[in-house]
C-alpha cells in the first residue's frame, strides 16, 4: 500500500513540478506589464507546496535524487520568498529569473 502511494505522490510531485517552472514566468511577465502583482507573494507559497511533496517522498523512502536537486530548489524557495515582499524592480526581475533557472535546472538533474 505504501508503494502504491509512493508511486502517486511521486507523480504529483513530478508534474506539479513541471507546472511550477511557468510560475516565474508569469511573475516576471506580469510585473513587467503591471509593476506589481499579487502572485509574487502566493507564488513562494505554490513552491512551498513543492518542497514539500519532495520533504515527503524523500522520507518515505522514495525515488532517489541527485543531491542538486534539493538543493536547488531550496535555494530557489529561499530567494522566492526573499523577494516577496521586495519594491525593487531590478532585485524581483533577478530573483525571479534565478528562480525560474533554479526550477529548470533542478527538474532536470
Amino acid at each position: 500500500m505504501l508503494e502504491g502511494m509512493n508511486s502517486g505522490l511521486y507523480t504529483v510531485h513530478k508534474y506539479y513540478g513541471e507546472f511550477l517552472q511557468v510560475v516565474p514566468l508569469v511573475v516576471l511577465v506580469w510585473y513587467a506589464l503591471r509593476g506589481k502583482t499579487p502572485l509574487r507573494h502566493v507564488a513562494p507559497v505554490l513552491l512551498d507546496i513543492s518542497v514539500a511533496l519532495g520533504l515527503i517522498l524523500y522520507l518515505l523512502g522514495g525515488k532517489q535524487v541527485s543531491i542538486w536537486h534539493p538543493v536547488c530548489m531550496f535555494v530557489a524557495l529561499a530567494l522566492a520568498h526573499a523577494v516577496a515582499k521586495s519594491s525593487s524592480k531590478v532585485l524581483v526581475y533577478s530573483a525571479w529569473t534565478g528562480v525560474l533557472v533554479l526550477l529548470v535546472v533542478g527538474i532536470q538533474i
